[in-house]
């Protein structure tokens, strides 16, 4: 009777456990989802780029999802918003990214030789800004605070 009991406990611990594990995939695809499909250029601000982007496959477009996705990895940081210097850091670089990004709109609209020259200085930007969010993860205040002041000028230059 004892073994039926164990059984019994084990696969309902093991069902919530699966029934977990499901609702965090499904909520989490859900919560990716509704982000690349939206205009977003920072979590919680529009964009002014066209809406076409958020799947057009031009150099512009690509540019302009690298830095969303690359803006929300900073903003995914849970150590900035207890921080008011790291948060007014952050609000200069969100500044930055959208003059970047307003770049790029203006890059699209223009064509030719000065396109393509804006367009490669902001992939040079874009490459920064990426590999931010992994300089800010357990660094010292200091270090990130420097780090955003540094990606912050290299995006107002690119």
């Amino acid at each position: 009777m004892i073994a039926v009991i164990v059984i019994v406990v084990t696969v309902v611990v093991a069902l919530f456990i699966l029934g977990g594990a499901a609702w965090f995939a499904y909520d989490s695809d859900k919560r990716v989802r509704r982000f690349a499909r939206s205009t977003d250029l920072i979590p919680g601000r529009p964009g002014r780029a066209p809406e076409s982007w958020t799947t057009d496959n031009t150099l512009e477009a690509l540019l302009h999802r690298r830095i969303r996705y690359a803006i929300a990895d900073v903003h995914a940081n849970p150590a900035i918003p207890h921080d008011d210097e790291l948060v007014s850091a952050r609000d200069r670089l969100d500044d930055a990214v959208f003059e970047l990004d307003d770049r790029l709109i203006a890059a699209a609209d223009t064509g030719g030789d000065a396109a393509v020259e804006i367009l490669d200085s902001a992939e040079s930007a874009v490459k920064a800004l990426e590999e931010l969010p992994k300089k800010l993860w357990e660094a010292p205040k200091s270090d990130q605070l420097a780090d955003l002041d540094r990606v912050t000028r290299v995006l107002s230059r690119g």
